[in-house]
This record gives structure tokens, sequence and C-alpha cells, in this order.
């Protein structure tokens, strides 16, 4: 493995990590709880303003192991209970007394979620004060959910890192513009399969998410098990099911983590599950199965910071969906022209879908992903390609992706801010 190589096999390995809740609210829940312990005492008042994205977004779904919903509650469960040396997995302590504390306090009127709806400038952000009986403590969480770069207490700072060091600490960003699809494929076939034996904790944690709604131990909409029921011997209606069951379980905030990819649990739950089901389904060996995740974990991570970390466009749909594609691919028996042909295939069918908020219907955008990217692997595999340089397509694959990118980030960027506005208009009506 050359010095590229282990740069990339450092970020497979960095972005592809078990999260506990959808990383949005447990984000809000973790900057709350560096803010809070950073002072000590007991939470008297919580104010927290945040990026368009989290503060619009993220008020539908569930809070790991509680029965609620939102982000208020995701910062007063922080601020009250939260353990921020856990990171992600802040809330992992909460107990059913922690709860209702936490609900007394919101009720109460002592927490206040400000988005910031004017301006895009910093990307994802969020800056809460949290007021005890000793006094203010602060934090600032900045580019990834967990990205603690300044820290309080009565004025008295305990992290602080400069803001030119904060422009240049997307380090995973900077990198993967430097890679294409090849290099994804060249590590995907070409590592030993002991360094992609870590990726079998990704295989156990995301079907024991589907598992527990197909079980009906999760209680969701039903969307995975109505599939389950309808699928047969359909192979890709198999993949929709249990691909829609591991996403319903993580939306009502089951108490099961998931392996996450690019900092979303979400994603990493899309990019796995419909591969672990067609692996099963052609009895592909492990080795197969591991090979084709590692390549589709690296192509949702390239096209992740493509079109932004916290973007206008679904991740599940737009950015998971080419690492399904490939990874599919690969199953098949496809080689890299055969994924460069997946890839656009799939391109065509998702291009701009937008995100607009994580909840129990992200399991059926999750699940047309899944469907769309496995037919495209199968016609790439037939020889089927949609014709290069028309629409959003160009001369390769690796041009498509980069034209998605592009326009993730720039062409709809108006549209993104209406909706985020609407969103929370919508969002005030209803307290």
């Amino acid at each position: 493995m050359n010095e590229k190589q282990r740069k990339l096999y450092a970020i497979l390995r960095k972005e592809v990590t078990p999260a506990l809740g959808c990383t949005g609210p447990t984000a809000v829940s973790y900057v709350a709880a560096e803010a809070a312990t950073a002072v000590g005492g007991n939470p008297l008042k919580v104010e927290i303003k945040v990026d368009r994205h989290i503060g619009t977004k993220n008020s539908d779904v569930g809070i790991p192991g509680t029965s609620v919903v939102g982000l208020k509650m995701a910062a007063s469960l922080g601020a009250l209970a939260g353990d921020a040396k856990a990171g992600l997995n802040v809330l992992h302590k909460v107990t059913n007394e922690d709860e209702q504390k936490a609900l007394a306090f919101s009720k109460e009127g002592n927490v206040k979620v400000i988005p910031d709806l004017e301006t895009d400038i910093l990307g994802l952000y969020m800056d809460c004060i949290v007021t005890t009986d000793k006094g203010t403590g602060r934090a600032i969480v900045l580019k990834t959910h967990n990205n603690l770069v300044y820290r309080e207490a009565n004025g008295v700072k305990q992290v602080n890192i400069p803001f030119d060091r904060i422009n240049s600490m997307n380090e995973t960003k900077d990198v993967m513009a430097h890679y294409q699809i090849a290099d994804f494929y060249e590590l995907a076939t070409k590592t030993p399969i002991e360094d992609l034996e870590f990726i079998k904790e990704a295989i156990k944690l995301n079907k024991a998410l589907a598992n527990a709604c197909l079980s009906g131990q999760a209680k969701g909409a039903g969307f995975g098990i109505s599939m389950q029921k309808r699928a047969g011997g359909d192979m890709i209606k198999r993949a929709q099911a249990i691909t829609a069951a591991g996403a319903e379980t993580r939306m009502i905030g089951y108490p099961l983590p998931a392996m996450s990819c690019a900092t979303s649990g979400n994603v990493g739950i899309t990019a796995s599950l419909p591969l672990i089901s067609m692996a099963e389904d052609m009895n592909c060996s492990e080795e197969q199965l591991l090979r084709a995740l590692a390549m589709s974990f690296l192509m949702t991570i390239c096209v992740k910071n493509r079109i932004g970390r916290v973007s206008s466009m679904c991740a599940c749909v737009t950015a998971a969906s080419q690492g399904i594609a490939a990874g599919a691919a690969m199953l098949l028996g496809g080689d890299l022209a055969c994924i460069n042909k997946a890839i656009n295939n799939t391109i065509v069918n998702i291009f701009g879908v937008v995100c607009d908020g994580a909840r129990l219907a992200c399991a059926l955008k999750l699940a047309s992903a899944a469907g769309i990217a496995l037919e495209c692997a199968m016609m790439a595999y037939d020889g089927v390609e949609t014709p290069l340089n028309e629409g959003v397509i160009g001369s390769t694959a690796d041009m498509s992706l980069n034209f998605m990118g592009k326009f993730a980030q720039t062409g709809m960027a108006g549209s993104d801010l209406a909706l985020c506005k609407a969103l929370y208009e919508k969002q005030l009506e209803q307290e």
C-alpha cells in the first residue's frame, strides 16, 4: 500500500464509526453537554444557535433511548444528563427519570434553539450557552458534528482553536478531492482482507437495526415490514425492505447504534444494508461482501464531501446510492468499467433529491435509493450505460460526480434556504 492509499485507508477507518441516534439532535445534545460540563452545577437555562440545516431539519426524529423528539429536548437532555466525554454517544446513560426532568425543564421555557436562516458561511455549527447555579458555560462545534473548537466557563477559555486552523480542519474533504473512483476500487480490491475486517462490525450493527424493526421490537411506521411481505424472492425488493427497516429503527430513537459513514448513521445504513442483503441472496463469500462494502463506504464518503457534510441534497439518496451501485457492481462480478457505468446510471435517477429533514419517512427515501442503485448496477453489468455528456452526466463518472457536487453547493443554495425557512415557519405554527 503506497502513501496515497494509506491516507485513503485512514479516512475509511475514521469515517466508518458507530453512532447512537440521529447525528443532528445527538450533536445538539453533545454541545449542550460540553457547555454544561464546562461550568458545572445545576442548569437553569440553555440557549443554542445552530446552522439552518441542523435547526430546521431535525425536529421530527426520535432521540435515542427516549420517547421524545426535537432539538429543544435534545439540548435539555444534553445539558441535564449528557456525558460530554462520550462524544456522539453523549446520551448513553440517560434514564427515564432524566427524560422526565428534561421534559419539564424544556416545557418551563428554559431552552431556546435559534436557527441561523440568513447565512451559511460557517457550514455546520452549534454555539451553546448554558447558565447554571455556578455561572455560565459555552461550547462551540464547527464543521463536523462533534468537532469542539471552543469551550469556556465564566469567561475562562478551556478550548480555543484559532479560526485559521478551523478552516483547514476538514482533512477528509481536502484529501478526498485528490482521489477518483479508480483509487477507491484499488483499495477495495487490493487491500489485504484482514485490514478490512473492521467492516464486519458494520454488518453486525446495521443488520441488528433492521432485524429490530422486522421482528416488531422497534415500532416504526411499518414500511420495512410491508415491503418484506411483498418482496418474495425478489432480490431488489428484499434489499429495500431491510434498508427501510434499518432506517425506521434509527429514526424512532431505538437504543441501538448504527455504523455511520461520513458522520451519518442513515448514510451508513444505506451504504451497507442493500449490499448485505444482496450478498446473502447471491451466497457471496464474506471477503466479497467486505470488499464491496469498502468500495461502497469510500464512494459514499467521496460524494458526501462533494455535496457537503450538511447538504441541500439528501445524502442517503445522492451519496450512499453511488456507494451501493459501486458495491453491487463488484458483487455481480463487474470491473472498474462496470462500476463507472453503474454510477452514471444512478446519478441520472437521483440527481437533485432534496433533504427536508430527518424523520421516519427517511426510510422510504433510503429504500428508493437502494432499489435504484441495485437496478442501475445490474443494467451496468449487462453493458447498459446512460449516454455520456448529456444533461448532468459528464464524459466520465468522476466528472458526473464533480458536477453534482458543485451544483449541490452552489446551484441549490437558494432553494435550500427557502426550504429551511418554510420548514421553520411550519415548526413555529405547530408549537
